[in-house]
């Protein structure tokens, strides 16, 4: 029991306080996974707690707690859609989770489950039923465990023989080169499809020129056959010129299609051991899909597939108030104990329970509920639980995991962990905030807890399946953007995990692709990165992420790989990769562009704006890593792409800058315009030049009047991002017409560069006040609000482009707090520990014209504070005790920022 306590003790001191970045770049190197423990809230299905027993197969064990009224009503939590259950409590170490279920509206009848997840062998589950009513309620517990299976699930294997799939080839080519070849979409090796009915659930298609295959040859394995299994359309012929198997000259091969997997062999001979390679190379790929090849050396037995069925059912081994249970594809047991003496196991055969299980809450005597078998869910069902009014009352559970015998002795030690978590105090993460700040509390614990819950497992991208942050679990997929803005949010909650999410998205120097895509092509992860160093002042972190975002930015400049961005004119344009240019779905220069099918001819502002603001944040580290060359090709482009925009987009009529037609020839040819000559681009992506940092004062002024007013683009829920005095504004879009949290935050830090830290405010505070007024009333973690009322839409439990509000929260009421605009960077700062002190060493962007900037500090609200930079006194606002604006003189020189007490 010694060992038990002391593991107790090492928990309970961890798991809720804000922890410390550890800088691993060796352990990040070579994956994209985000590292936590094998227990977590990843499932895809219903909202509990999973466990992961191996990565690389992607099968998922489950547990959920389904609450609800005693042969009555029954909430089953669906994370596909509102179910009645909302992300309530989730420590920053994801050890701690909390669902809401409420059974009665609001908050009368409700049941809290919280998984504490020990170590990676046992969680214990405690629901917490909760009756704020004046009458006794009657209440039941259906806890299910089971498994589920990736979304591709091959349904066959090799039983025996060796086999490479054809995925893992040396190189792949195209006749001619495509836009993706170095960009290749989800992250996907060249050429790779996914389906059900390969063999490991990958195989090459895509009409593939050539591909290049390494094998390894034993002494007594030289010679031999090469048995390929493919297939193509019935009638379809196929043929290639097959080379390196032999000492002769390339062979030609012919494939026959049947619409079925077929196989051909062919035979080798090799020289002697070591490591051979052979190429395909096709005369007329007609479609061919490649799923791999058994190599079969003479004398060998013969290779053979099986079926590979899904098998949901465990075996059960009963005791007491305990249960084992072993599915056939998984290599560990599980383990399910209770307390209660009112309990009973049964079992649920059928996929869901949605629907099914809650048509059976009135059958009171079976055991066993037979529905399509195509699932199988073990249900501990514990009733009646009886709650007195205005009472409360907890019930435990506990899961263990290991084997047979490691699970068995796991449940022992159920009481002691209950002991434990019942006298644990979790830290409150709030603690210390400023008063102001208190208003916005219940809004931020909703995002955090839903920021940490929205993770799933298993994700499949580069050959391996990963855990990964999505903006809601409807998105089972990667999304660039909305990832990016995950980790941003990950920068305020739990910076290891921005690490890992940052991380997850960039891929290592010469990897096919430039870095792992999907959705719109805005380089979010570029500005987590450089808040995140910020933050750090790490010279590990940026040495290792510096040229993967390097390789990142020049994809997306049109100067590396099969990269297509770059007009001749300078101009950027990103619609060979995505229909989305900035994550605005129906923008209407957006809408008009692809309705009138002018991506090939057609450049929007803001993907150019981005590769300038990039290109300057990169020069920054390039500056700190001595990177001299990498200075110079960063000031050409900033030069080049600058010129470019304000060549060719500025529109005086209408005080934005336009979306730009060219000519086949790629030559800049006038703005882009409706048919009455209006510019399509009145809107934020008309603005991002100021955000860019190349605007005359001229057009800052005209964009700043029009961001900020009314009749512009100003509404009562803060930024939209369609002017609405334009033609083609809708106050029922899904962004034409609704406010959203994204491009306020690259507008508020781009406040916090043109020195207005007056309106970066304005911006922040809307921000959470729309935000925090529809999360107190609904409980929702809304995408996206109404323009005009306020109220929430779209997902219900979003967090991805909604951590911004994180973000505002941090830096206005958060006492160590230090936030700037993209063009300032901390070298280095050190508060004093009650935050009344602050030392830090400033940088700025050097290419751009000095001028006054400025920065955001919060510090201890018990005093006043005088701010000086490189010794003489600057001015600081201060809105309200603790919270200091400070405006920085007009220099790019780096300086030494003070700021003590007045009376010091």
């Amino acid at each position: 029991m010694k060992k038990l306590y002391l593991l107790l003790a090492g928990w309970l001191c961890c798991g809720t306080a804000f922890p410390q970045i550890s800088i691993q770049p060796a352990q990040l190197d070579g994956t994209h996974d985000i590292r936590l423990l094998p227990w977590g809230p990843y499932s895809k299905k219903y909202a509990g707690i999973s466990h992961i027993p191996e990565m690389q197969s992607g099968i998922r064990f489950d547990f959920s707690v389904m609450p609800g009224f005693y042969r009555n009503k029954m909430l089953v939590p669906n994370v596909l859609f509102e179910s009645g259950y909302y992300p309530w409590n989730i420590s920053a170490d994801q050890r701690r989770i909390t669902y809401r279920y409420e059974l009665e509206w609001k908050d009368r009848v409700y049941v809290d489950v919280t998984y504490h997840v020990i170590d990676s062998s046992s969680v214990l589950v405690a629901a917490k039923c909760v009756n704020n009513t004046t009458l006794p309620q009657t209440l039941n517990l259906n806890m299910m465990a089971y498994i589920d299976y990736p979304d591709v699930h091959p349904s066959v294997k090799v039983a025996t023989g060796r086999w490479q799939n054809a995925v893992d080839y040396r190189s792949l080519d195209f006749a001619t080169v495509r836009p993706q070849d170095n960009l290749v979409h989800l992250g996907y090796k060249r050429g790779e499809v996914r389906g059900d009915d390969y063999v490991d659930g990958s195989a090459i298609a895509q009409r593939f020129a050539k591909v290049t295959y390494a094998i390894n040859i034993k002494d007594n394995e030289r010679k031999g056959m090469i048995r390929f299994r493919y297939r193509l359309k019935k009638g379809a012929q196929c043929r290639f010129q097959i080379g390196g198997l032999s000492q002769s000259a390339q062979s030609a091969i012919k494939w026959e299609g049947t619409g079925e997997f077929v196989y051909m062999e062919v035979p080798y001979v090799f020289s002697g051991a070591g490591e051979h390679t052979f190429t395909l190379t096709s005369a007329n790929n007609e479609g061919a899909e490649l799923n791999g090849f058994f190599i079969i050396p003479d004398g060998a037995p013969q290779p053979e597939i099986a079926a590979n069925p899904k098998r949901f059912q465990p075996e059960q081994s009963r005791h007491s108030r305990s249960v084992l249970l072993k599915y056939a594809d998984v290599p560990v047991h599980y383990g399910l104990a209770w307390e209660e003496e009112n309990a009973e196991l049964r079992q649920v055969k059928n996929d869901e329970l949605d629907i099914y299980f809650r048509k059976l809450v009135h059958n009171h005597t079976s055991t066993v509920f037979n529905g399509n078998n195509n699932g199988h869910y073990t249900n501990l069902f514990i009733r009646p639980v009886e709650v007195a009014p205005q009472s409360d009352r907890t019930i435990y559970a506990m899961l263990s995991t290991g084997s047979k015998e490691q699970a068995s002795a796991k449940l022992q030690e159920f009481a002691a962990l209950r002991s434990a978590v019942q006298q644990r105090k979790p830290e409150d993460p709030f603690a210390g905030i400023l008063p102001e700040g208190k208003p916005f509390v219940f809004s931020q614990q909703l995002l955090r807890a839903t920021l940490l819950s929205n993770i799933v497992y298993p994700i499949y991208t580069q050959r391996s399946y990963i855990r990964h942050f999505n903006p809601g679990k409807w998105w089972n997929i990667l999304y660039t953007w909305d990832a990016g803005f995950i980790a941003l949010g990950l920068n305020e909650v739990n910076p290891d995990r921005a690490l890992d999410c940052i991380n997850a998205y960039t891929t290592s120097l010469g990897d096919q692709s430039a870095f792992i895509h999907h959705g719109s092509p805005v380089p979010v992860q570029m500005y987590a990165f450089f808040d995140l160093w910020n933050r750090t002042q790490s010279a590990e972190l940026l040495q290792y992420f510096y040229p993967r975002l390097k390789q990142y930015y020049e994809f997306l400049a049109g100067r590396s790989g099969s990269s297509t961005t770059r007009f001749p004119s300078g101009l950027i344009k990103t619609w060979d990769y995505f229909y989305n240019s900035g994550g605005w779905d129906d923008y209407p220069a957006q809408v008009a562009v692809h309705r009138q099918k002018l991506t090939r001819t057609v450049a929007p502002v803001s993907n150019t704006a981005h590769c300038i603001r990039v290109a300057k944040m990169l020069r920054m580290a390039a500056e700190a890593l001595g990177k001299k060359e990498d200075l110079k090709a960063y000031d050409k482009d900033i030069r080049l792409f600058s010129t470019a925009i304000q060549k060719h987009a500025w529109n005086p009529a209408s005080g934005y800058f336009s979306y730009v037609v060219h000519d086949e020839k790629g030559n800049a040819a006038g703005r882009f315009t409706n048919d009455t000559q209006t510019d399509m681009n009145m809107g934020l992506d008309g603005a991002y030049p100021l955000f860019a940092g190349i605007c005359t004062p001229a057009q800052e002024d005209s964009l700043l009047s029009r961001i900020f007013s009314d009749k512009h683009m100003w509404t009562p829920s803060g930024i939209c991002v369609v002017d609405q005095s334009a033609p083609y504004y809708r106050p029922d879009g899904y962004w034409n017409g609704a406010v959203w949290m994204p491009h306020q935050w690259f507008m508020w830090k781009c406040m916090l560069d043109l020195g207005r830290a007056d309106l970066a405010q304005r911006i922040a505070k809307k921000g959470l006040e729309v935000y925090s007024r529809e999360a107190d009333e609904s409980y929702y973690t809304f995408e996206h609000f109404f323009a005009k009322t306020g109220r929430g839409a779209g997902w219900h439990q979003f967090s991805g482009l909604s951590t911004p509000v994180l973000s505002w929260f941090a830096a206005y009421y958060k006492p160590g707090t230090v936030t700037t605009g993209f063009e300032t960077r901390i070298k280095q700062r050190s508060f004093d520990a009650d935050f009344t002190k602050l030392d830090a060493a400033l940088a700025f962007d050097k290419v751009t014209a000095p001028h006054k900037r400025s920065m955001l500090v919060c510090m201890n609200p018990s005093s006043g504070y005088r701010v000086t930079f490189n010794g003489q006194e600057i001015p600081a606002a201060a809105p309200y005790p603790g919270m200091l604006e400070i405006t920085l003189p007009a220099t790019s020189r780096d300086g030494r920022l003070l700021i003590v007490p007045n009376n010091k």
